[in-house]
């Protein structure tokens, strides 16, 4: 699918430099540095693949994936990447924060972009956009509460840290919402690239009542579909439309267009309209985030509650529902979003978040 022009497989940074120059013919040369589970993940990576290739498509663009081995190798992946001749240099990892902040002030004549990460502006010449997945998941939070029969659901997320928990914030605010003596039972694996790890938690989730349990853990989610497969229980995808993995055993799936996001990006620089030191927001009202709906689960949802997701979804974009976002929360805080709701035990009995 990928010719050699577009992919810079795991050793790359032992490759020549002129190995992964873009070519001359290009008008808008482009390189995506993924995250550390890289493409084939099924999942965040994949879908940001799909924004390159339709920027190929309608803008013309070429690209390159490059794809570090360990969070270790990011600094200096951005760094070999800006010493080319790219146009824009966009990211994909919340742990690429600082890596592309310290690479950014050493080229400031190179713009970068850095897809679904914190609110906090990175530098002068970096784009960053922050993808209102609290939103998405809320939907399937009450999804899950509205569809278990054992009255517990799961959360499985990679490694333990703010982007995630935004997820589980989100998908428990919706649970509750729904029914608020569901019990919701919150993990994480500590990693984004381990599917053994993610069937071990579910089914361990799954041996404490979980019968549905939401996926946030990169490719280390495939583990988290195979252990609902093998239970007999439902799991919930995340990121890219990944019903298609399980038919019949991924209830739904909370699918972040962060396709669109590297897509604007590169469009941006394409009609000079790059904004370096902003940060974009994409959520419900952007058609940023979604609950997948597809052959691959008609069947599985009831149509009342998809009925009720709807209204949901209405009422989020008049502002009568406020989703609570993890990083307006403080520890200890004991209420939060619209209408207010009880915080989970990770945020009220906190002593710092």
């Amino acid at each position: 699918m990928l010719n050699s022009f577009k992919s810079w497989i795991a050793g790359a940074l032992f490759v020549a430099s002129a190995a992964i120059a873009p070519s001359a013919q290009a008008e808008i040369k482009v390189a995506m540095v993924t995250s550390e589970s890289g493409l084939g993940d099924r999942s965040f990576n994949d879908m940001m693949l799909a924004g390159m290739e339709r920027a190929e498509e309608e803008l013309g663009a070429e690209f390159v994936v490059i794809q570090p081995r360990a969070v270790s190798e990011f600094q200096s992946t951005l760094a070999r990447a800006a010493g080319q001749d790219f146009d824009i240099i966009i990211g994909s990892s919340f742990d690429m924060i600082e890596p592309m902040r310290a690479v950014a002030e050493a080229f400031p004549d190179q713009a970068f972009g850095l897809v679904d990460v914190g609110p906090e502006p990175i530098a002068d010449n970096v784009v960053s956009t922050v993808t209102k997945d609290w939103e998405g998941s809320f939907l399937v939070g009450w999804i899950a509460a509205k569809e278990t029969e054992t009255g517990t659901i799961g959360f499985v997320g990679g490694a333990d840290i703010p982007i995630i928990h935004r997820f589980f914030i989100g998908y428990y605010y919706g649970a509750k919402m729904a029914n608020p003596d569901v019990e919701v039972i919150e993990t994480y694996t500590g990693s984004f690239t381990d599917p053994a790890g993610g069937k071990e938690y579910t089914l361990a989730n799954v041996a404490e009542g979980a019968d549905i349990n939401f996926a946030v853990a990169g490719a280390t989610s495939a583990g988290v579909i195979d252990g609902a497969v093998e239970s007999g229980t439902f799991a919930i995808g995340v990121d890219s439309n990944q019903n298609y993995m399980a038919p019949g055993s991924v209830l739904t799936s909370m699918v972040k267009r962060v396709d669109t996001q590297a897509y604007d990006m590169i469009a941006s620089v394409a009609d000079d309209s790059f904004q370096g030191g902003s940060v974009l927001y994409y959520g419900l009202a952007e058609d940023g985030v979604a609950a997948a709906m597809d052959e691959h689960n008609e069947g599985l949802i009831a149509d009342e509650v998809l009925a009720e997701v709807e209204e949901l979804r209405q009422k989020l974009l008049d502002g009568e529902i406020v989703v609570p976002n993890y990083f307006d929360l403080e520890a200890g805080q004991e209420m939060m979003g619209e209408p207010p709701m009880a915080t989970p035990p990770s945020v009220r009995n906190a002593s710092e978040l």
